[in-house]
């Protein structure tokens, strides 16, 4: 077979495809990183985000016998100046011009939505591949995408002893109370504005799309969310699950965030070290997370003095599509 994509067809996907979706997911991430990455249950709970039509920001690649070859999702979120693409490519493919289609299709789709972006903003296509994935990292560059990011998936035992958490004076640990997500969500995304990347979005818009990709999850348990309070503020948040991609032997930090009033005091710390501990009594034998491996807040450097290792890094990739005044949180600001 040279060309796969004479004998493939497009259209867009369907729930019932989950399965097969997942497995070309998975297949890559073996390859790449050893384990897989996504859960058919998961999964679905991405696919039904209020954000994402699958008539319009999805295409699946399908072979005459009706299995896929391929994947590609658009992501275009208020106010569209980062316009996320995430695609896979069966392995077995790779090489006979199935990524390339699945591209032009998502790229062409993704420019449809610069009218709804700030006049005066710039726009970029935005995706990211495991770092030692050289096939996709090829077709990035072919496409003259610029790598300009990296993210760390890292990782530590969770056997033996570990260190206590330390509280600073006056600050003290609780889990999620009932209805208690909305703080959550507020004290996290307060957090996050210093993240590289972030982008301003009315809570209004931002905050059913967060509830629902956090706990909507199959592993959502309230418990395992820590918030550091003082008096009657929140002043970080580490939000946890007990298990990752069914992996139920491996803890999952999701968020760890503090808030920048709270900052340089050790409730980083704390609620990494509660967290650990926590997740240790599940029975959890090993605790990951991901981070910016250039993180403003100097959040690496923290999981590092915590024991945590990295597994393997991602790279992100943009192609700029239309110059002007970059609206995503750069650096600290003052």
């Amino acid at each position: 077979m040279h060309d796969a994509n004479q004998r493939l067809t497009m259209r867009p996907g369907r729930l019932s495809d989950i399965p097969q979706v997942v497995a070309i997911a998975n297949a890559c991430a073996r390859e790449q990183r050893g384990r897989d990455e996504l859960t058919s249950a998961g999964y679905e709970q991405e696919w039904l985000d209020p954000r994402l039509d699958l008539a319009t920001n999805t295409r699946v690649a399908e072979l005459p016998d009706g299995k896929l070859g391929g994947v590609i999702e658009v992501w275009a979120n208020p106010p569209y100046v980062g316009l996320w693409l995430w695609g896979r490519v069966r392995p077995d493919l790779r090489g006979q011009g199935v990524g390339s289609m699945l591209m032009d299709w998502a790229e062409a789709r993704a420019y449809a939505y610069l009218p709804q972006a700030p006049n005066a903003a710039r726009v970029a296509l935005i995706t990211a591949c495991t770092s030692t994935d050289a096939a996709a990292s090829a077709l990035m560059h072919d496409r003259k995408y610029v790598a300009v990011r990296h993210s760390l998936t890292m990782q530590r035992s969770l056997e033996g002893d570990l260190p206590a958490a330390s509280w600073p004076r006056g600050i003290e640990v609780r889990p999620l109370q009932p209805g208690g997500e909305p703080d959550a969500y507020r004290a996290s995304r307060d957090a996050f504005r210093d993240h590289w990347g972030y982008v301003e979005v009315p809570e209004s818009e931002d905050m059913p799309v967060w509830l629902h990709h956090m706990t909507a999850r199959p592993e959502f348990d309230p418990s395992l969310w820590f918030l550091a309070i003082d008096g009657d503020a929140i002043a970080g948040v580490a939000l946890c699950y007990p298990a990752r991609a069914g992996d139920t032997t491996l803890g999952w930090v999701s968020t760890l965030g503090v808030r920048r009033a709270w900052r340089k005091r050790g409730v980083g710390k704390a609620l990494l070290y509660h967290a650990f501990g926590e997740l240790q009594r599940r029975g959890c034998t090993h605790v990951g997370l991901s981070v910016d491996a250039q993180s403003l807040t100097g959040a690496t450097r923290l999981y590092e003095q915590a024991g945590m290792r990295t597994r393997y890094s991602s790279t992100s990739f943009e192609k700029q599509i239309r110059a002007g005044q970059v609206l995503w949180t750069q650096e600290l600001a003052e």
